[in-house]
């Protein structure tokens, strides 16, 4: 077992390492988009200096051999504007500053020692111009592990109740209802959900907040009721979902021969039932729940945005912004989001051995 958990663990590593090359040479290959202002411009290109990713040129405009240099440049570089920049002089000084981006390939070698050698995964050129875009990423992580943690922490005892009562009352009024709610809450996306609630409950009932509650905020229930919205719109689909399928699960176990031998030894129904259908039931559904918070995680990209929640979606989705892209920012949130469903997957395998111990993961055979 500790054999297998290393290996996937290295696995992950190099899946990660992978994914976080592919995205990175498909970011640089796209034009640059420095910061718009003059001198924050200056400081990121300086800066992209400093790590390895650019060159620069210094003409003086005292100068008449550089002023004439300038010149060209503006005139025949085809890169102007996407891997070559030129700044102004700025204040007082007198000096035209020409960068030129270096290639990919030593431009990923400088980024990956930087970030192994000094955690340094770059600066953001739109969301904060200049601010390390790693620190941007993680104070904005907890704001959006807590909302997928509520989310998931909510959803789980409803479904759990709605699936074994689904289940115990089969093919009655009772399942035949909530069969009905379940696909109705799983044709109707998150999306709808949300405005939906913002139009019931925030415009006409005017209980919640329309928006997530950034400013204003007097007591630790006006932060709660900013929550109350974007868990009930991501919980009810996973709701549906995961009374289903508990409901398709413990139907078949109750009907199997040893929940029959078990009532035949004197067990009542009851017993029969919490004793050994729903323990057995849930040995494909421990690995649904621990997966649905990946599920969850991705769906909070858009909910977030849409209910103007500052997590990790909602800054993400500005990087990708037309004509505001912040590759660096993306490079983080994608290594976020890469190692939380990389992880997932992990604990998914490893929950088989814990809840069936017929399962050991990685034994010989």
């Amino acid at each position: 077992m500790t054999k297998y958990i290393v290996q996937r663990i290295l696995w992950i590593f190099v899946i990660l390492v992978t994914t976080l090359t592919i995205t990175y040479v498909l970011l640089k290959l796209a034009p640059e988009y420095p910061p718009q202002k003059n001198e924050e411009m200056d400081t990121w290109l300086e800066k992209q200096v400093e790590d390895g990713y650019y060159t620069s040129l210094y003409l003086y405009t005292s100068d008449p051999e550089d002023m004439a240099q300038l010149d060209t440049i503006r005139r025949t570089e085809k890169n102007l504007n996407k891997s070559v920049f030129i700044v102004v002089p700025i204040g007082s000084s007198e000096v035209f500053k020409v960068f030129y981006r270096v290639p990919i390939a030593t431009q990923y070698f400088n980024w990956l020692k930087n970030v192994v050698t000094e955690w340094n995964w770059g600066t953001s050129t739109k969301i904060r111009a200049n601010a390390p875009a790693f620190s941007l990423i993680s104070e904005k992580i907890p704001l959006t592990m807590t909302l997928n943690l509520s989310t998931l922490f909510f959803y789980i005892p409803f479904g759990f109740a709605f699936g074994i009562l689904a289940a115990l009352k089969k093919d009655t009024w009772v399942d035949n209802l909530m069969q009905v709610v379940v696909m109705v809450f799983l044709s109707v996306p998150s999306l709808v959900l949300v405005l939906i609630l913002v139009v019931v409950f925030g415009y006409q009932l005017n209980w919640l907040p329309t928006l997530f509650p950034l400013v204003g905020i007097e007591t630790t229930a006006d932060l709660a009721k900013g929550y109350i919205i974007p868990i009930l719109a991501m919980s009810l689909p996973s709701i549906a979902g995961f009374t289903r399928l508990l409901r398709a699960e413990l139907s078949e176990v109750l009907t199997s021969d040893f929940v029959m031998l078990a009532k035949t030894k004197g067990l009542s129904h009851r017993q029969s039932v919490l004793r050994h259908a729903i323990r057995n039931s849930l040995v494909p559904m421990i690995p649904v729940i621990i997966g649905s918070f990946a599920t969850l995680l991705s769906g909070s990209y858009v909910m977030e945005s849409v209910y103007a929640i500052p997590g990790v979606g909602k800054v993400s989705l500005q990087a990708l912004t037309t004509g505001n892209y912040d590759y660096n920012v993306l490079m983080v949130s994608n290594a976020f989001y890469g190692i939380i469903g990389l992880f997932t997957v992990l604990i998914v395998d490893l929950s088989y051995g814990i809840v069936d111990p017929r399962i050991r993961m990685g034994a010989k055979k």
